[in-house]
């Protein structure tokens, strides 16, 4: 039996939500295991000290803070992480583009005034 599986029919057994037949195979199986045997027991003695714990009742706020917890949480869940980060993205990839392009302004302006002062490049113009 898979550990998942073990502790689900450990937890129906104590909860008497076997049928019949499958109480009868799973005592037979805590017959001819000791490990499980302790683990039911220590299951039985655990939920015997959670049963005696004295209700507590939730702030009366509760339910209102957890329902917008939930609401958040959907929200969040239906939005993609990538899509909260997309404007800032967008905004530094034109930052880039406007600092590239003045950049280019002023090289070929330099450039320009460069060809004028060149003799060289007077005689070509002529």
């Amino acid at each position: 039996m898979a550990a998942d599986s073990n502790a689900e029919l450990m937890t129906a057994y104590l909860d008497d939500a076997l049928e019949a037949g499958e109480a009868e195979s799973f005592e037979k199986w805590l017959e001819d295991s000791p490990e499980a045997r302790l683990e039911v027991e220590s299951l039985r003695k655990m939920l015997s000290i959670v049963r005696e714990l004295p209700d507590v009742d939730a702030p009366p706020d509760f339910y209102d803070k957890l329902s917008k917890k939930l609401r958040r949480r959907r929200a969040g869940a239906q939005m993609p992480a990538g899509l909260v980060s997309l404007p800032f993205q967008v905004l530094s990839i034109m930052v880039i583009m406007v600092i590239a392009a003045t950049y280019l302004m002023l090289e070929i302006e330099r450039e320009d005034g460069q060809l004028e002062k060149d003799p060289s490049a007077a005689e070509v113009q002529q």
